[in-house]
């Protein structure tokens, strides 16, 4: 009798352990610096689909990815994520390189265009963003980057501070196309015309979207939401008419090195990738343009090494940020 009660103690104990551990198992933590309203929906469906719970962890306007890498470092000895999608492609790059991102093949890769491929599969992308340049409405738009530094506009142009978001991997590309000395020149020139530093693309958009500045940069998925409240303003793809053309910014996603939920997290990944939540982007207004698409590019893409960019984007975010703010 005491034998059969210590064997059905260990099965029953056993059953709850193990039934505690799939159950951890099948719950994924996400990482996403892709706006909480337009993830949200996505990762419930996911949810819903496979059974599989996701945890999302988003962050804000004014740190957005850098705040979520911040996080990640710290938690490198003991990886509280599984899952990281980036809004941009340039910290991912970083990220993977400090060991932070582990090597997954997912069955997408293969219809990623080469330059927006990792070589070593720490990451994957997903859709394509791009850098825009939005002006007041009533006046002539503007196309190019280098018409912010025209004096007519003194004081009422503006980007977002380069320590956030995606203004921080246009800095670091034109410092990889143009060299230090013209970006220096660039970021000096910018600061003479009293360009303000705001807390996001978004706050650039809405501000000129309301009147407040007349131009500056952003990201077309602010520009449209900002028109989509009402903003009076014109919004278009960086130099299109010159050589140079715009930064185009694809998401990312990656397993996260050491991650606790490993099979689970390769479905999220999977599902991540795919042109089913290509679409689902498209169709959200937060990506413009599908990463597979075949034939001509959707719009003159700045021609970047984007792991060079991303090598030196440290760098040049503390530049460009010390030029800009007058320390320099």
């Amino acid at each position: 009798m005491f034998s059969y009660l210590c064997s059905s103690v260990f099965i029953c104990g056993s059953f709850f352990l193990f039934g505690c551990e799939t159950k951890d198992q099948q719950e994924v933590v996400l990482y996403t610096s892709v706006d909480e309203p337009i993830a949200r929906p996505i990762v419930d469906a996911f949810q819903k689909q496979t059974g599989i719970k996701i945890r999302l962890v988003s962050d804000t306007e004014a740190s957005k990815s850098v705040g979520l890498a911040e996080r990640l470092r710290a938690e490198k000895s003991n990886p509280r994520c599984d899952v990281w999608w980036s809004n941009e492609i340039f910290l991912t790059i970083n990220l993977a390189n400090e060991g932070l991102l582990a090597k997954y093949e997912s069955p997408g890769d293969s219809e990623i265009p080469r330059q927006f491929r990792d070589p070593e599969h720490r990451f994957t992308c997903n859709g394509l963003r791009a850098r825009m340049i939005v002006t007041a409405d009533g006046r002539e738009p503007l196309t190019r980057i280098e018409q912010l530094i025209d004096p007519s506009l003194k004081g009422k142009i503006a980007i977002a501070r380069p320590t956030a978001g995606t203004t921080g991997g246009q800095v670091a590309a034109l410092y990889s196309l143009w060299g230090d000395a013209k970006a220096d020149e660039f970021f000096t020139k910018l600061h003479a015309n009293d360009c303000k530093l705001l807390g996001g693309n978004s706050v650039v958009a809405e501000s000129v979207g309301n009147g407040t500045i007349l131009a500056g940069l952003t990201d077309n998925d602010d520009a449209a939401a900002a028109q989509r409240e009402g903003g009076k303003l014109v919004a278009k793809p960086l130099d299109q008419d010159n050589s140079m053309g715009t930064l185009a910014i694809p998401t990312s996603i990656a397993l996260v090195s050491g991650s606790k939920n490993e099979v689970a997290a390769k479905k999220l990944i999977d599902y991540l990738a795919s042109k089913q939540v290509e679409q689902k982007l498209i169709e959200a207004n937060f990506i413009g343009w599908s990463i597979r698409a075949t034939g001509p590019p959707p719009f003159k893409m700045m021609s970047i090494d984007y792991r060079a960019a991303a090598n030196i984007m440290p760098k040049a975010v503390r530049r460009a940020t010390a030029i800009l703010e007058g320390r320099e």
